[in-house]
């Protein structure tokens, strides 16, 4: 071989041999690599110390040696079984982008070996990011799957709860169907024996039986009663305030005496009904003259189907009252001073009103009750005046408005009125 040739082959050697130190530089990490880098730059390193040695012996331009020979025989050797290797490696492969664009260069063992570990070093951080990628990928996912599961643990305790109700309801209703058909045996059962059986019509009783279709019952009465108060009472009170020289406490006497007066005078006109009535069904021929023939002692009563049965028809014409004769059978009652009083149209308008709703409540049955004279001051019956101090509210001074009751000592529908000492 020339030793041109000789040149470039030891050239390329030590090309190569530098590759292989940067491969080394690049490959640290790896301990294979790095130990099979170690020996073979050592190997050519020492290759190229002989080849050398042998130049320096030699004459300048010396024989070709044998391939056979030590020394730079064995170089040759190894320097074309890397050729012939770096040849497959770029048939197989096929050229890069850096030899199509610079086709005159010809790359060595090490730097295809580079180029390889450039490749794969972007190769790894391509599929670290991928994997990266993917791990955000199943953390999510696995979070999305805690989420679904916690939704349905909370969905399956309330279909849970919702089947438990569902159950109970199914009993209640399978216990409510016995008890109603239970009930309609003893319905059935009791209106046989009410047929069977004879007995007397109870009385009727307002309090507890109602008739929502009269206009003339309790609940209705007490608050007409309450309205009297607010409207007819105050028109009256103000209007003789303006037209007389009475004070308040005169006033405020005077119409709870006229609400008084007109209970007490409808009482007494449904009593005479009565009697009339029964003295009438007793002796016919009486009829004439019937109030002034009858004597205390012989006072005929109605039976009581026929007290009821008048009740009810009277409540029935209640709203056609004329309160004339009522009017002036408290305008009788009254004291002389007083009865100038009735000619002012406001008190006249109080006490028509009066009549009626007072005549109303002794058609009821039993008869509701106005009650002016507990002397004792008590909180659930009685409001104060507006002049008076409840601190000091003990015994009543006089009546602003009456206590109205369902009946007599019954339950209380409207508080009174009181003036307190």
């Amino acid at each position: 071989m020339s030793s041109n040739a000789t040149k470039d082959l030891v050239t390329e050697a030590k090309n190569f041999s530098s590759s292989l130190e940067n491969v080394f530089l690049l490959k640290k990490r790896d301990q294979q690599s790095k130990h099979l880098l170690e020996k073979a730059k050592a190997l050519i390193d020492g290759l190229l110390v002989e080849a050398t040695k042998s130049s320096t012996k030699k004459p300048a331009v010396p024989p070709r040696p044998s391939r056979t020979a030590g020394g730079m025989g064995q170089l040759w050797v190894k320097l074309d079984e890397l050729k012939r290797e770096n040849e497959d490696l770029r048939r197989s492969r096929g050229r890069s982008s850096d030899e199509r664009s610079s086709p005159g260069k010809v790359q060595g063992p090490g730097d295809v070996i580079i180029n390889d570990l450039h490749k794969t070093k972007t190769e790894n951080d391509s599929l670290k990011a991928k994997v990266e990628k993917l791990q955000k990928e199943v953390k999510d996912l696995q979070h999305i799957n805690a989420t679904v599961q916690d939704e349905y643990k909370r969905h399956k305790v309330g279909f849970d709860t919702a089947q438990k109700s569902v159950e109970r309801v199914r009993q209640d209703y399978k216990s409510l169907e016995v008890t109603l058909t239970n009930t309609k045996k003893e319905n059935d059962t009791l209106k046989q024996k009410l047929t069977s059986s004879v007995k007397p019509i109870p009385r009727t009783d307002n309090r507890y039986t109602e008739n929502i279709s009269e206009r003339c019952r309790p609940t209705n009465i007490a608050m007409r009663y309450d309205t009297l108060e607010s409207q007819e009472w105050m028109d009256a009170k103000e209007n003789l305030e303006d037209t007389t020289g009475m004070d308040e406490e005169a006033i405020t006497k005077f119409l709870c005496d006229i609400i008084m007066r007109s209970y007490h005078a409808s009482q007494d006109i449904y009593n005479y009904l009565e009697t009339v009535i029964a003295e009438l069904i007793r002796r016919p021929s009486l009829a004439k003259s019937i109030c002034e023939n009858i004597s205390n002692g012989d006072i005929a009563a109605l039976p009581d189907e026929m007290t009821d049965s008048l009740r009810i028809s009277l409540r029935q014409i209640c709203d056609d009252l004329d309160p004339f004769d009522f009017v002036e059978n408290i305008k009788q009652s009254l004291p002389r001073d007083q009865r100038s009083l009735l000619s002012n149209k406001a008190v006249h308008r109080y006490i028509s009103e009066a009549s009626r709703v007072t005549w109303q409540m002794i058609l009821q049955q039993p008869q509701m009750t106005l009650v002016a004279d507990d002397p004792q001051y008590d909180d659930v019956k009685h409001k104060l005046w507006w002049a008076c101090d409840k601190n000091s509210a003990n015994k009543v001074d006089y009546y602003v408005w009456p206590v109205l009751y369902d009946y007599d000592h019954g339950n209380i529908l409207v508080k009174g009125c009181v003036c307190t000492k």
